[in-house]
C-alpha cells in the first residue's frame, strides 16, 4: 500500500470539486442543495477531459459551521459529482542554504554542476556538460523561443543577472492599471501572484529566484553565475507566499495560467501533501513539459507517494539530486520507476533577490538543471514535443553505476548528448530470447544493435516493457519499463534480468524489446509471445504492525510508530535511555524444504550511531549462525531481497542483531513487511 508522508491540512469551510453530465458550466442548483456557493471557478482545456463532465474545476464556500470532511463525506456519495476534496494548504519544501557571499565570474569553479573538473573535491565529468551543450545552443531568448515558467515563490526579476532573460508580456501595458491583454490579470508583465492573485511576482523569499538563476542567469555579462540555458526566457510565475506557504487553489491559478500564455515548460520545484484530482489535472491539462522535484525526504517514491512527482502525467518529468561525487544526495528521494533522472542538487550556487547569490541543496537545485536542458534541447528542437524533449533528457543521459536504480535512467543528465542531431533510429535488438522464467521474472537476452540501424557505435539503451496484454506500438508506453545499457560490442549477446515484486498468482505477460539512442530515436518494436510467470507462494509473513509479533525479542527491540511506515519493530531505545550492548530479533523457524528459489523480502530504515554496527545472520540449526548482510545506513526506508537458494531443503531461522558498542544507539535499524517466499518444486 502506498503512503504518504505528511499530514494533510487544508482551509477551513473551503472544496474544490467538478460536476459530471453537466456540459462546460457547473449547475448552481446542484450545489445550493449544500448551502454553498462558487467562490472561483477554474477552466481547464476540453481535449484533456472525459466529454461528459464539467471542463470546470470551482472553489465552493460551505456554509458557516459546516465541516469540510462532512461535506465531502456526503458530495461523494453524490452521483453527480466527479470528485470533491478539500483547498489543501501547502508548504515549500525545506532546502539547505548558506549565506551569500561575493560576486563571483560567469562561470565560476562554484558551479560544479555545470562544469566540474573536481575544483570542489568532487569527481571530474560528475557535471551536465554544459560548455560542450554551449557549443550547440545557449537557448532562445528570442519572441519565438521556448517559455519557461518558474512555478515557485516568484522571481525577483529587476536582479542583475536574471533581469535580461525575464519574459515580458507583449499584451501588457506595465502600470497602466488596466487589464489590456483580456487574460484576468493586471500588470502581469513579467508573470503572475497567484497566492495574492496580483500582476506583480516579486520573490520576497528567494527560492524561485535561486531556481530561476540555475535555469537561465545571463551568460557573458561578466557578473555573478550562469544558468543552464544562459539566452532563456523566464516567467515567473508566484504560487507560495514569501512565508513558504500555498494553497491548492493558488496552485491550480498558478498552472493554469502559465498554460494559458503558452508556457513550453514548467519547473516545479515543490511538492508534498497529499494526492490532488484538481492539480493532477491542471497538469495534464497543459501541454507543456513539466519538470517536477523528486523530494528531500530520503524515501523510495515507488513505495511511498510523492506529489505532485507520483501523478501519473505523461509530460512530467520528474528529477532527483546528485552531489559533485556522481552520487545520489544524502537527502534526496528516488524511484526505479517513478523517478525518472537525476541532476546535481547539492551545494548549488544561484542567484536569489537583491543581486545576491548563495549555495542552496535540495531536488529543488536539481530540477532547473533539468529544466535548463529542456530549454536549450526546445531551442534547437523548436517543434519537439514535451515527450521527445523528455525523451532526448531521459536516454541522454549517463548512466552512473552510482545511480543505478535509483531512476528510470539510472543516470545523470547529459545536456551535450541530448542535443545531439541525429534523426537515424537504432537497429532492431536480434534474436530475442526468453530464459529462466520464475515466480520473480525473467532474463531476457538479444544480440546488440548499433547506434545508427546496424552501423556505428552499440545504441546507448535497450528498453524491455512488460505487460499482460500484447504490446504495441500503440500501447507500447502503457507497459511497464526496464532500461538498460548497451555495454556489450556489436552483435554481441546483451542479457538483463527483469526482477519483479514476487506475486502470488500466476502471470500471463509479453515482453517487448526495443533500442533506443541519446537522441529519442526509437528501433522497430520486437515483441515476444505470451509466457507464464509461476505463482510465488508465501511461507512466512510478519508485518511488524502489531505490538506483539512471531519473532522472539531480546535488548532493546520493540513496536514503535514510525511517521512514515506506522507501526513498526526498533532496535531504537526510548529517548533517554542507555542501548543494551546486543540486541536481536529472531524469528521463529521457517520451512524451506519443500519450495524452490526461496527469497526474502523486507522493509528497513537503518541509522546507526557511530561505532555500532547491525547484521542479518541465518541459521539451520539455531547454534552456528552465518551471515546474510551487514547493515549499512539506508538514509530512509528501502525493500531489501536476499536469495536464498543456498538453503534450499532446508529449515532456517532469521536473526537481526544490532551491537551498540558506546551504550547509546540514536535510532538503530526498524523493520517492516518481512516475507519469504518460494516456488513449488515441479515434482
Amino acid at each position: 500500500m502506498k503512503l504518504t508522508n505528511r499530514t494533510p491540512k487544508y482551509v477551513p469551510g473551503e472544496v474544490l470539486l467538478r460536476l459530471k453530465n453537466s456540459g462546460n458550466t457547473l449547475s448552481d442548483d446542484i450545489l445550493s442543495e449544500y448551502g454553498s456557493n462558487i467562490v472561483e471557478r477554474f477552466e481547464l482545456s476540453e481535449a484533456s477531459l472525459n466529454s461528459n463532465e464539467s471542463h470546470d474545476i470551482v472553489r465552493v464556500k460551505l456554509p458557516q459551521g459546516v465541516d469540510v470532511n462532512d461535506a465531502l463525506a456526503q458530495m461523494k456519495q453524490d452521483e453527480r459529482i466527479a470528485f470533491a476534496e478539500p483547498n489543501y494548504l501547502y508548504r515549500l519544501p525545506e532546502f539547505q542554504a548558506t549565506e551569500p557571499t561575493a560576486l563571483p565570474n560567469d562561470l565560476t569553479s562554484k558551479l560544479w554542476g555545470l562544469h566540474n573538473e573536481g575544483q570542489t573535491g568532487g569527481k571530474p565529468g560528475a557535471d551536465i556538460n554544459a560548455p560542450e551543450a554551449w557549443q550547440i545552443t545557449q537557448g532562445d531568448n528570442s519572441p519565438n523561443g521556448p517559455l519557461i515558467a518558474v512555478i515557485d515563490t516568484g522571481i525577483d526579476y529587476t536582479h542583475p543577472d536574471l533581469a535580461a532573460n525575464m519574459w515580458t508580456n507583449p499584451g501588457e501595458i506595465p502600470g497602466d492599471g488596466i487589464d489590456n491583454d483580456g487574460n484576468g490579470v493586471v500588470d502581469d508583465v513579467h508573470g503572475y501572484n497567484a497566492f495574492a492573485q496580483t500582476g506583480d511576482p516579486m520573490d520576497g523569499h528567494s527560492h524561485g529566484t535561486h531556481c530561476a538563476g540555475t535555469i537561465g542567469a545571463v551568460g557573458d555579462n561578466g557578473i555573478g553565475v550562469v544558468g543552464v540555458s544562459p539566452k532563456a526566457k523566464l516567467m515567473a510565475v508566484k504560487i507560495f507566499s514569501d512565508e513558504g506557504e500555498s494553497t491548492s487553489a493558488s496552485i491550480l491559478r498558478g498552472l493554469l495560467y502559465a498554460n494559458k500564455m503558452g508556457a513550453d515548460i514548467t519547473s516545479n520545484s515543490w511538492g508534498g501533501g497529499p494526492y490532488n484530482e484538481a492539480v493532477k489535472e491542471a497538469f495534464a491539462a497543459s501541454e507543456a513539459l513539466h519538470v517536477v522535484a523528486a523530494g528531500n525526504d530520503k524515501v523510495d517514491n515507488d513505495a511511498i507517494d510523492y506529489y505532485p512527482a507520483n501523478y501519473d502525467v505523461d509530460n512530467m518529468l520528474v528529477v532527483a539530486a546528485t552531489d559533485h561525487r556522481d552520487e545520489r544526495a544524502a537527502f534526496s528521494q528516488w524511484g526505479a520507476s517513478k523517478v525518472d533522472v537525476a541532476a546535481p542538487g547539492k551545494d548549488i550556487y544561484s542567484t536569489v533577490p537583491n543581486g545576491k547569490y548563495a549555495s542552496y541543496s535540495g531536488t529543488s537545485m536539481a530540477t532547473p538543471h533539468v529544466s535548463g536542458v529542456a530549454a536549450l534541447v526546445a531551442s534547437q528542437y523548436p517543434d519537439a514535443t514535451a515527450q521527445q524533449i523528455k525523451d532526448r533528457i531521459i536516454y541522454g543521459s549517463d548512466k552512473v553505476h552510482d545511480l543505478t536504480d535509483i531512476s528510470v535512467s539510472d543516470g545523470r543528465v547529459n545536456a551535450a548528448a541530448s542535443l545531439e542531431n541525429d534523426t537515424i533510429a537504432p537497429g532492431s535488438p536480434k534474436q530475442v530470447q526468453i530464459e529462466d522464467l520464475n515466480y520473480r521474472g525473467a532474463a531476457l537476452s538479444w544480440l546488440t544493435p548499433g547506434d545508427d540501424g546496424d552501423q556505428g557505435a552499440p545504441v546507448s539503451t535497450v528498453e524491455i516493457r512488460m505487460s499482460e496484454k500484447p504490446i504495441t506500438e500503440e500501447n507500447f508506453r502503457e507497459a511497464k519499463p526496464f532500461l538498460t545499457g548497451s555495454e556489450n560490442a556489436l552483435n554481441e549477446r546483451h542479457g538483463y534480468a527483469i526482477q519483479e515484486t514476487p506475486s502470488l498468482k500466476e502471470r500471463q505477460v509479453y515482453f517487448s524489446v526495443q533500442a533506443v539512442d541519446n537522441a529519442g530515436n526509437r528501433s522497430p518494436l520486437v515483441s515476444t509471445e505470451q509466457v507464464t510467470l509461476p505463482k510465488a507462494e508465501l511461507l512466512f509473513n510478519e508485518d511488524f504492525t502489531s505490538s506483539r509479533t512471531s519473532f522472539d525479542i531480546d535488548g532493546d527491540f520493540r513496536s514503535f510508530k514510525d511517521p512514515i511506515k506506522g507501526q513498526v519493530f526498533t532496535s531504537a531505545p526510548p529517548r533517554g535511555s542507555r542501548a543494551k550492548s546486543t540486541s536481536t530479533l529472531t524469528s521463529p523457524r521457517i520451512n524451506l524444504s519443500k519450495h524452490e528459489n526461496p527469497f526474502l523480502q523486507f522493509e528497513m530504515s537503518a541509522d546507526l550511531a557511530i561505532a555500532n554496527t547491525a547484521e542479518l545472520e541465518v541459521t539451520t540449526d539455531g547454534r552456528r549462525w552465518s551471515q546474510l548482510e551487514r547493515i549499512e545506513n539506508s538514509d530512509g526506508w528501502k525493500t531489501h531481497g536476499l536469495d536464498l537458494s543456498a538453503y534450499e531443503g532446508k529449515t532456517v531461522q532469521l536473526r537481526f542483531s544490532v551491537n551498540s558498542r558506546i551504550g547509546r544507539a540514536k535510532n538503530g535499524i526498524s523493520l517492516s513487511s518481512l516475507q519469504v517466499f518460494g516456488q513449488a518444486d515441479k515434482e
